[in-house]
């Protein structure tokens, strides 16, 4: 959870824009509510346990960020903090100034000043609707206006018209501060900074393009709503650039930026000052604790490609920003299982799928700070199981990562609409995979992305599928009816952590061109984590170790699948019992006659328990 404080730069009060004399009492009226908001917001505060003089995990300018108890190894459901209900004054306070800013609103529509103060004020207790109502009774700058109505409208989920919106302000800015705007450089840190340094205008335009795309949250929804939510904040540090914060300091490009990357300060904490302290209350400020981290690793930004699904993670402690989606407010990992099959030259991708454990903490609005929401009346939170309903969605998408093409094809649902799986065939390629479910009526997501490649199929090179794992049929295997292009195939396994047990593999082998002879194989199972001197140890027995699994065998090629286009199917039951827990590598080579070995691997997790999981 981050805490501290927040930020912006304005010009849309700049001295070509104040509002004519007439008006000017009326102005400095609602400047005064405003101020006198602010002050009673922190006069009313609740003590915090702490400190100024603690350490930092990060400073930025003149701030102190301190992260929460969240772990990245275990995803966490109930955060180490909830923001607490405002107290009556400060509600009662709010009312007050935006009665106020409404009635002189009323009076001086075309200040751009009070207009954003109400859209500021009405978002912060999520009354998205009068918000909208408020922007668009907005007379002034044209830009401007239509800025504060994509805030409204990128939190009521209406992400396309808020990208409409937002347009129309980024056209009526300067050069450079539209290319401050547009920069991601700020949300991914000094990595992401010096790649984009380094390129020209145009390469930047086009890096800061792709990784705004392929960094969309959930291509299930229409739009980019962290897109939308980075202008918001950009917006919204506006409004209060010029206005009272909660730390009664000078606003300033620190905290801009800590609103740009981590959303506005939720509630508001007063230290324990010292008897000698003179000056303005110290505040602490904290922020949202649902928002995630939605993007990538570095490394995976720069070739999504070769991404793995931990680059991808959403629940770490220390991130360099967070984000929401107003139409999934929490999005949760995904197991899945991704296998790569081959159809002539085309690439078929398959993916078999499961939905973490539903969660069973307060969801959704009901742990927002500010009105938004609130825990029911004993003070507990919910504790009630929420499953997926009936309206559940689930699709597979495979994006291209040079041309951005998007593919796309919806899942099958099976064991209660929490597990399922999905099949696509699309060109040779490099892409970034995304297998995403979302829970509309909860506003919960699921997503597993990662990279998927292949290259193009050549005639007479023998190449091997991606090694399929599969339920232990009760009985024999029967290989060649299995349907592996097909989403129904019920047998494949949804996670690659397995109880040790019987399991089946099948694979498929491509290019036999006519050569007949024999297929050599071999299937291994090895544990990983091993060190370089301990495999010596091991290879000359001054170590102990364990044996791998492993088993080689002769076949011959039938003659019916020699020099056709239909791949050679193979399978075989492996029985993990033995295997003590953890981390293992399986392997298959198979070796063609007269040629080298081609191999395929599969990394897996063997748990305790008989049986593979599904």
């Amino acid at each position: 959870m981050v805490f501290s404080s927040v930020v912006a730069v304005a010009s849309f009060l700049a001295p070509g824009h104040l509002p004519p004399p007439d008006s000017l009492a009326l102005h400095r009226e609602a400047r005064s509510a405003q101020e006198r908001f602010e002050r009673t917001r922190v006069r009313h505060a609740p003590i915090s346990w702490w400190s100024g003089s603690g350490p930092c995990d990060e400073r930025v300018g003149r701030f102190c960020l301190r992260f929460g108890r969240e772990s990245e190894e275990e995803e966490e459901d109930r955060p180490s903090w909830i923001p607490p209900p405002d107290a009556p004054e400060v509600l009662a306070a709010r009312d007050d100034l935006l009665g106020t800013l409404e009635d002189i609103a009323r009076q001086i529509p075309g200040d751009g000043w009070v207009a954003g103060q109400r859209v500021a004020y009405l978002t912060e207790v999520g009354r998205w609707e009068e918000a909208l109502a408020a922007a668009s009774a907005c007379r002034g700058d044209d830009g401007w206006c239509r800025g504060l109505e994509g805030i409204a409208l990128h939190g009521l989920g209406r992400t396309l018209e808020a990208e409409q919106a937002f347009q129309v302000l980024l056209d009526s800015l300067e050069p450079e501060e539209r290319e401050e705007w547009e920069d991601p450089g700020v949300l991914g840190g000094v990595d992401w900074r010096r790649h984009l340094a380094r390129l020209d205008r145009d390469d930047r335009t086009r890096e800061e393009n792709r990784i705004w795309h392929l960094s969309d949250p959930l291509f299930l929804l229409e739009g980019n709503p962290l897109w939308t939510e980075h202008l918001s904040r950009r917006v919204l540090a506006m409004t209060r650039e010029t206005a009272r914060n909660g730390h009664a300091m000078r606003w300033g490009r620190d905290m801009t930026e800590l609103l740009v990357r981590y959303g506005p300060v939720v509630a508001y904490e007063r230290t324990r000052e010292p008897l000698s302290y003179v000056g303005p209350p110290l505040v602490v400020g904290r922020y949202d604790p649902v928002p995630r981290n939605l993007l990538p690793s570095f490394g995976a930004m720069v070739d999504p490609a070769e991404s793995e699904a931990r680059d991808w993670l959403t629940h770490q402690r220390r991130t360099i920003s967070r984000h929401a989606p107003s139409l999934a407010r929490r999005i949760h990992g995904m197991d899945a299982q991704i296998t790569r099959l081959q159809e002539g030259d085309a690439l078929i991708v398959r993916v078999d799928w499961a939905l973490t454990d539903p969660p069973t903490s307060v969801e959704g609005d009901a742990i927002l700070a500010n009105g938004r929401g609130a825990l029911p009346e004993d003070g507990s939170p919910d504790e009630t199981p929420r499953f997926p309903p009936d309206s559940l969605l689930a699709h597979l998408f495979l994006v291209d990562v040079e041309t951005l093409e998007r593919f796309e094809v919806e899942a099958r649902l099976r064991d209660g609409r929490t597990r399922g799986a999905a099949v696509i065939q699309v060109p040779p390629g490099r892409y970034l995979l995304s297998m995403e479910g979302l829970d509309p009526e909860a506003r919960r997501a699921w997503r597993h992305r990662a990279g998927v490649e292949r290259g193009v199929a050549h005639r007479g090179v023998v190449t091997l599928s991606d090694l399929l794992l599969m339920e232990s049929p009760e009985e024999a295997p029967s290989d060649k009816e299995v349907p592996v292009r097909d989403a129904g195939l019920a047998r494949a396994l949804s996670s690659l952590t397995v109880p040790a047990g019987p399991v089946e593999v099948l694979w498929e082998v491509y290019g036999l061109d006519g050569s007949e002879g024999e297929l050599r194989f071999e299937l291994k199972v090895e544990r990983e984590g091993r060190s370089l001197l301990r495999r010596l140890g091991e290879a000359v027995r001054l170590l102990g170790g364990q044996d791998p699994l492993e088993v080689g065998w002769r076949e011959g090629v039938p003659r019916d699948e020699v020099g056709g286009r239909a791949p050679l199917r193979r399978s075989m039951v492996v029985d993990l019992s033995s295997l003590p827990p953890g981390e293992y590598e399986l392997t298959l080579s198979a070796t063609p006659p007269g040629r080298t070995a081609v191999t395929s691997g599969r990394r897996l997790t063997v748990s305790g328990g008989e049986g593979p999981s599904r």
